[in-house]
């Protein structure tokens, strides 16, 4: 799975990212994720992070209501 910047926020909010190391959440809010590369970049602080697990190094699940 795949979510680009252009992909609306409210769509973003439905879905976190989490890590297959260790399977902990990333925390922040999704800017663009690619489960492929396990790159992502989050919005966290007030500040946008860009953030590489390696490939397959992450995965994008629904979040929880």
């Amino acid at each position: 799975m795949k979510l680009e910047s252009w992909h609306s926020s409210e769509d973003k909010r439905r879905w976190k990212i989490v890590r297959t190391d260790n399977y902990t959440d990333v925390p922040g809010e999704i800017v663009t994720a690619d489960e492929t590369t396990g790159e992502c970049s989050v919005h966290v602080g007030g500040e946008t992070k860009t953030l590489s697990f390696g490939a397959g190094g992450i995965r994008i699940v629904g979040r929880r209501r």
